[in-house]
């Protein structure tokens, strides 16, 4: 349960973005680098990482997300 007011009509990380839009850039930014940036992980070890966290955090937009570009990304 949310500890503040969010838009129901925003599914996952994308209500808090609209409840304060001045942090949706640096936050889009740190995802983009733990995602995208350099590593030793691929990129589809990350989203598979990404999508079992964020359905343990019960969000099912993050998870359907995550899970959809792992599958875009990993073999098989």
């Amino acid at each position: 349960m949310p500890h503040i007011p969010l838009d129901p009509q925003l599914p996952g990380i994308r209500s808090l973005m609209a409840f304060r839009p001045e942090t949706a850039v640096p936050l889009n930014h740190l995802a983009q680098t733990l995602l995208r940036g350099p590593g030793s992980l691929t990129v589809g070890e990350r989203e598979l990482i990404a999508a079992v966290v964020s359905n343990g955090n019960e969000c099912r937009f993050c998870h359907g997300s995550h899970a959809a570009a792992a599958a875009e990304t990993l073999d098989g």
